[in-house]
């Protein structure tokens, strides 16, 4: 809570997956990968409540040994590959009610992301008065990486704006309700962004991406808090 503001976390953790089989319940680093994002959650010192939208037992079995309400199972029409995470923000609102200032939107597939980045992209949205914050990341490569291929299949260095360029990282989303209910997108005018280092950036949705996460680990020693 950030002073008479009430904060709603939602881990939206659908159990299919077309790249990557029930990836959410996978054991990454010796947990199932939500375990993650629901520790970096609870190291979160203004989250006020946190619910889990899933269709995957496995991942609702998580949730519950460590200590979070019994997560919302979602219908059918919210289970398929062609589900929206908006969809699935609004049933999540509709089944634990009340009133909230913000929803922070924390997808399983970004475990190394950590408390500290979900409570300063929440302080950017409240202090910006902005309807939403997203997380980005920098280009992975440097300047001379980047050109353009012509109409010829030839490579034309340049074009790329590096300074202004950056990637929407999946890791934390923040916005009001009302804009995000309104509009169906974070990415309302007037969005900002919330950058992140790129090692703490990372999205799986392919074996080979979650097999670099899982290297990533022993070097995210402040991966909880």
């Amino acid at each position: 809570m950030i002073g008479d503001r009430r904060i709603l976390a939602i881990v939206p953790a659908r159990g299919g997956s077309q790249r990557l089989i029930s990836k959410n319940a996978l054991s990454l680093a010796g947990r199932p990968m939500v375990a993650w994002t629901l520790e970096a959650a609870r190291g979160s010192t203004l989250i006020d409540h946190l619910v889990v939208s899933t269709d995957d037992p496995a991942v609702a079995a998580t949730a519950t040994e460590l200590g979070w309400p019994p997560p919302f199972m979602r219908p059918d029409y919210l289970s398929g590959a062609t589900a929206s995470v908006i969809d699935a923000i609004e049933h999540a609102l509709e089944q634990v009610g009340g009133r909230w200032d913000y929803i922070v939107l924390l997808q399983p597939t970004s475990p190394l992301r950590t408390a500290r980045d979900i409570d300063a992209a929440i302080r950017l949205c409240d202090e910006t008065g902005a309807p939403s914050v997203i997380g980005v990341s920098p280009l992975p490569k440097p300047a001379n990486f980047y050109g353009r291929v012509d109409g010829a299949g030839c490579f034309m260095p340049g074009g790329v704006d590096l300074e202004r360029t950056v990637v929407i990282n999946g890791a934390v989303y923040v916005g009001r309700p009302d804009i995000l209910m309104r509009d169906r997108t974070f990415q309302s005018e007037g969005t900002r962004a919330f950058p992140m280092p790129f090692e703490r950036s990372w999205d799986v949705d392919t074996p080979a991406e979650f097999a670099v996460c899982e290297a990533l680990f022993p070097f995210q020693t402040t991966n909880v808090t």
